[in-house]
């Protein structure tokens, strides 16, 4: 009997036998032709009814998280077409409407950083090719480095602070390949404040943690408003950190968050939560937790955190078919993404297995297995365009990211 908020996961886990692993190919680093083709009918059909019977929804809003820059995102990241290899940055420019940017937040996900550093990056790859309705790619990036401005007034977190701002900036340095695109001292000064009010915030809470972060007078500890999204992030940005901060800060504040584990291995949405061991999702609970650990064995090189990252996949495996629905923020796509990180670390073709059969209950719709329909069903973490990025990275899982969060 699976815990409420989630179904009983009835796949068989994976096995060399070839009538259960049919949706690997025959060396276990891909999936299969038959897998794909479902895919591609799948990304046709959804496509299509995306832009027929749901496309008002698709402008919600301008935000990567539930607006028509999540659809820019999904054509910026897919693959390039070989007979017009502009068409898709032309399709994602569609969706951007920078005129609409209020200048109020400075987040990736639901700010007017995700649209400024998307647009940049399509106006770079463009070159000559760009319409002259996008501005030059300089002056968007000068755009995107002054919403600094609204760095004091901002959370931590990810998906409304500065978190995700720094993922911007870290955004536009990877796909725009140019030496101090954005100055190293302008990346540094926000990480400095989140780091700043960590350490304030530990020491006026008296925490064995050195950092500790709070959004909505709650310490959270899940990767959308907490503490192993904002630890993950520093982790990517670990090139501009001084490795005293790293040692002495960094890595104790992700021991003592990973204490915090209940004994199934999965995790509190934060310090002294009420509502017990009940979420597995990306914005709460173990997958969160994925990239974090990962990201920890990596950088530390000590083999406990990437035990904590399969420990967490085991639990997403049990408990991870969400009631909730196929969303990227709180539902099976967000946890398929688990299993593509794990698959990436390790390349053990368990987790390959594990994400094509999420994925797959995503695509199936079976009756019955979404009890909470998406507030926003046409957008990227709540809804549709969400399983398209999914099913469009399965097709290489090596090179998989989570969207907006992972570089």
């Amino acid at each position: 009997m699976a815990p409420k908020g989630s179904f009983e996961n009835q796949y068989e886990d994976f096995s060399c036998d070839d009538s259960v692993n049919n949706v690997l190919n025959k060396s276990r680093n891909g999936i299969s032709e038959k897998f794909q083709t479902q895919l591609e009918t799948f990304k046709k059909t959804k496509l299509r009814v995306l832009f027929t019977k749901m496309e008002s929804d698709i402008f919600y809003d301008g935000s990567v998280y539930t607006g028509s820059a999540g659809l820019a995102l999904y054509y910026l990241m897919s693959p390039e077409k070989k007979e017009d290899p502009s068409e898709n940055l032309l399709n994602a420019l569609s969706y951007l409407n920078l005129d609409q940017l209020k200048g109020r937040r400075i987040s990736f996900l639901c700010g007017d950083a995700g649209p400024l550093a998307i647009a940049a990056v399509i106006s770079h790859k463009l070159g000559p090719k760009c319409p002259s309705t996008l501005a030059d790619t300089k002056i968007l990036i000068q755009k995107l480095m002054s919403l600094i401005s609204l760095m004091n007034d901002s959370p931590d977190e990810l998906l409304y602070g500065k978190v995700g701002y720094l993922y911007a900036l870290l955004f536009v340095t990877k796909y725009i390949d140019e030496k101090n695109i954005i100055p190293a001292s302008h990346i540094e000064k926000v990480i400095n404040s989140i780091l700043k009010s960590g350490k304030q915030f530990s020491i006026t809470m008296k925490s064995e943690s050195p950092l500790l972060w709070q959004w909505h007078d709650k310490i959270y500890f899940g990767a959308a408003h907490g503490m192993s999204g904002i630890l993950y992030s520093l982790l990517q940005a670990r090139s501009y950190i001084h490795f005293n901060e790293l040692r002495n800060y960094i890595k104790p504040s992700i021991d003592w968050l990973l204490k915090h584990r209940y004994p199934s291995g999965n995790f509190p949405s934060s310090l002294g939560s009420a509502s017990g061991d009940r979420l597995v999702q990306w914005c709460h609970g173990a997958p969160g937790f994925v990239p974090l650990c990962i990201a920890a064995y990596q950088t530390f090189k000590e083999e406990q955190y990437l035990k904590y990252a399969l420990d967490c996949g085991d639990v997403i495996w049990e408990r991870g078919l969400c009631a909730k629905g196929y969303s990227i923020c709180h539902g099976v796509s967000g946890n398929a993404y688990a299993f593509l990180q794990l698959y990436q670390a390790t390349k053990n073709p368990l987790h390959l297995y594990r994400a094509c059969c999420f994925m797959e209950w995503c695509a199936l719709e079976r009756p019955g297995t979404e009890l909470h329909r998406p507030d926003r069903p046409a957008s990227l973490f709540e809804g549709v365009i969400g399983r398209l990025y999914l099913a469009e990275e399965m097709a290489r899982p090596m090179e998989a990211k989570f969207p907006a969060m992972c570089l």
